[in-house]
């Protein structure tokens, strides 16, 4: 899903979502709904078996038009049950809407409906038995905002009404009776809908009839058999025409996909978007070739136009505000990354988001060029860094009602979760195997649920490049880091002190930097630094002086450039005596040619005052988080010369 974020931020102005009404003691639940058990205490202890069993099948059959959010009809569901003993059924569904009837295999029903909650007491039943049950219901429940089931408004440049369904990530029941659990996918999903004749109505997966009812009305029947979230399923309707394309990805071999987009019945509509319609054979080739072929090729893709300020993917028929290059991209990539494979928690939406951030990337290197996707990574890095801390990971406490926008974060989730991909692509050093990984990782979750750590090791078993540090600096952890360097030339060659300093609660990031060279006269030269502690030394064997030098020239990492200046000259420090990060609040790092020599060292304040004295044959690192803030004189001296420098104790 993509937002355009000052358009979403007016609408959500004065927007309150209802409380979430969630009784904890059912067991089995996806994990965001641990995080709500201080909030939404039951007295009534529930049959922990009330939620265990698996959706095979739904069927939706609703009334629905393009003026209002009002929907009228039934839901059935088939599920079997999933543990030993099932002797009550549980369902969500908005408590705005009615409850006309319902009947459990058969039989009429008097279910509990309490706080938007349905629980059905039944007689009991065993592994493995089979449960069908319709939901017959009427009314209306959204009440406006971007994450509302179900929104109407009306487009003034087609003069279209419309109306479209955005379940994600909790708003299903707002359309219909839902276990809205991350971890079962439904096998298979019919949706039949009723509308007048003279609008059209777009879902998920094939359009496989459309019945003339003879009293004005027409039935689209959709059905989709590969199994899909419970948030992925939609409607969208309105006086809409058809334009199709057809992309040919290359395991096809020749045969096609269909491209279907729903958009507004007017001559002006078509040929206002029709040019970047056309752009989508092209997206979903490229992503075809590095990710694998689209995971839907048997039914089809599409969109349907509303006017919603953005997209949300849903399976094989994006709901989209308009057909822009990079929400195009976003919204495709996601059949591959949050629909195919879904995150398996809301705290791990980076599955989804990060991935078809990413893609957008992706879209632009392979189909616009490397410039266009430079500057691309270059705004996604400034606004990542326009704030100084923020995990993409979604600690569990963060994920509820009301807080849908950090974990749709989209510097967080969106933003800093493409570049963290993008960073894995330069630890493996080798596209080839990056995107083979990337294959890899689609089919081995595919049709299915993943997190974070999912990923992690399918990119470590698939490249062999450890990821443990990385996940904790990057996705759990917070913040970015800033490099100085400061250099001179010994007898050897170019030597380097890297300093790193961090903007948030992650102390060290150890990703190696690559430090780019200009001698002059077409001359240059790239090489990486390892980074080992907040202070890494670097010799090289480079003896030609240089014109320019860069930090991470190619704009690989999340990263700020400080300072990049010369040191004292070899003669005037034999020992490479260095001293860093500057400033710093806790750990000062203290490196030095190893001669094996004693050297003495000192840290005293600037009325002379000692506050530290000790020997040392090696670098050293040494905590000062208990001096004063304020500028310190660090010297060290090992019987021939005496170097000092000045810090700053923060």
């Amino acid at each position: 899903m993509k937002k355009i974020f000052l358009l979403l931020l007016l609408a959500f102005t004065g927007y309150t979502f209802a409380q979430a009404p969630f009784n904890t003691n059912i067991d089995g639940k996806c994990n965001h709904q641990q995080s709500f058990s201080n909030s939404f205490k039951n007295s009534t202890d529930v049959s922990y078996v009330a939620d265990n069993y698996h959706m095979s099948f739904v069927k939706l059959d609703l009334l629905v038009n393009s003026g209002s959010t009002y929907i009228e009809g039934s839901a059935q569901i088939n599920a079997q049950v999933l543990s030993p003993t099932l002797d009550t059924f549980y369902l969500e569904l908005n408590q705005a809407l009615s409850l006309d009837s319902m009947r459990f295999n058969g039989e009429l029903m008097s279910p509990s409906f309490v706080n938007s909650e349905l629980f059905v007491i039944v007689d009991e039943m065993t592994l493995g038995d089979e449960i069908t049950i319709i939901t017959y219901y009427h009314g209306s429940s959204s009440s406006g905002g971007f994450f509302s089931g179900v929104t109407s408004e009306y487009n003034y440049t087609y003069g279209k009404d419309v109306t479209w369904t955005l379940s994600e990530p909790f708003a299903a029941r707002d359309w219909w009776p839902v276990r809205q659990n991350l971890n079962d996918k439904i096998d298979s999903v019919y949706q039949y809908y009723t509308c007048i004749d003279s609008e059209m109505v777009g879902s998920n997966g094939d359009l496989t009839d459309i019945v003339d009812n003879g009293d004005g009305t027409k039935t689209y029947k959709w059905q989709t058999n590969y199994p899909v979230s419970y948030y992925l399923m939609s409607f969208s309707v309105s006086d809409y025409m058809e334009y199709n394309v057809w992309a040919k990805p290359i395991q096809m071999d020749g045969d096609s996909v269909l491209i279907q987009n729903f958009i507004y019945n007017d001559p002006n509509c078509l040929s206002n978007h029709q040019a970047n319609i056309d752009l989508s054979p092209s997206i979903m080739e490229t992503f075809s070739e590095k990710y694998g072929l689209y995971p839907f090729s048997e039914e089809k893709y599409g969109n349907c136009l509303t006017e919603l300020g953005g997209g949300m993917e849903h399976q094989t028929m994006t709901t989209i505000g308009n057909f822009g290059f990079g929400l195009n991209a976003h919204e495709m990539a996601h059949q591959w990354y949050g629909d195919n494979i879904t995150c398996a928690t809301w705290s791990d939406i980076w599955i989804n988001e990060g991935f078809a951030s990413y893609s957008e990337y992706i879209a632009e290197e392979f189909l616009h060029g490397q410039s266009n996707a430079n500057s691309w990574m270059n705004s996604a890095h400034n606004y990542i860094m326009s704030e100084s801390g923020g995990s993409t990971y979604v600690p569990q406490d963060e994920v509820y009602y009301g807080n849908e926008w950090r974990i749709f974060d989209g510097r967080l989730t969106y933003k800093k979760g493409a570049a963290i991909i993008h960073q894995i692509r330069y630890l493996i050093n080798d596209d080839d195997m990056f995107f083979a990984a990337m294959q890899n990782y689609t089919d081995e979750y595919t049709s299915s649920i993943a997190t974070g750590l999912d990923f992690k090791n399918s990119m470590e078993e698939f490249t062999g490049v450890e990821l443990d540090s990385y996940f904790d600096q990057w996705y759990f952890g917070e913040g970015y880091p800033t490099y100085s360097i400061e250099y001179s030339f010994n007898e050897t060659g170019l030597f380097l002190a890297v300093e790193q300093t961090t903007s948030s609660s992650t102390p060290f990031f150890d990703l190696p930097i690559e430090v780019y060279l200009n001698f002059g006269g077409g001359e240059d030269t790239t090489f990486k630094v390892p980074i080992t502690s907040n202070l890494s030394t670097f010799q090289t064997e480079i003896t030609e002086d240089f014109i320019l030098m860069q930090i991470d020239p190619d704009n690989w990492l999340i990263n700020k450039t400080g300072n990049i200046f010369v040191g004292t000259s070899t003669l005037e420090n034999q020992m490479e005596f260095v001293v860093g990060p500057n400033p710093t609040s806790q750990y000062l790092q203290i490196s030095f040619a190893d001669n094996n020599m004693d050297k003495a060292i000192s840290i005293s304040d600037l009325s002379g005052r000692l506050v530290r004295q000790f020997s040392t044959k090696e670098g050293v690192r040494i905590d000062i988080s208990d001096l004063n803030s304020g500028y310190y004189l660090v010297k060290a001296t090992d019987g021939n010369e005496t170097i000092t420098r000045k810090i700053l104790k923060q």
